[in-house]
């Protein structure tokens, strides 16, 4: 038997998820791809766009890259690496607000 509120929970994961994607192809110029672009849910000019929305948000990050501060007109950036080990290439990400990032790069026109 279905569960009627995993199948409302479903659902309404894949509307937030949607609307999330929609206002950021608005917000930067992109172009919405969806589900049917494989990875990538948004293609502006310059970038390829996985967008996740709900519960994989890093609070530890925000509050990392929120705990920087704001001088002389430059822009908080937390970069994030781990520690491989001898012989491991090390991985790093760029995190960035995302009000920061667009000011930066303008509204991208696709």
């Amino acid at each position: 038997m279905i569960d009627p509120d995993r199948v409302r929970r479903g659902r309404t994961s894949r509307r937030r998820g949607n609307d999330f994607e929609r206002s950021l192809a608005g917000g930067l110029g992109g172009r919405r791809i969806g589900h049917h672009g494989g990875p990538t849910d948004v293609l502006t000019p310059l970038f390829a766009i996985q967008a996740k929305v709900g519960g994989s948000f890093s609070e530890r990050y925000w509050r990392w890259l929120t705990a920087i501060p704001r001088a002389d007109g430059r822009m908080p950036v937390l970069i994030v690496g781990d520690a491989p080990g001898p012989g491991r290439r090390r991985r790093a990400v760029v995190v960035v607000d995302l009000e920061d990032w667009r000011d930066l790069h303008g509204e991208l026109s696709g």
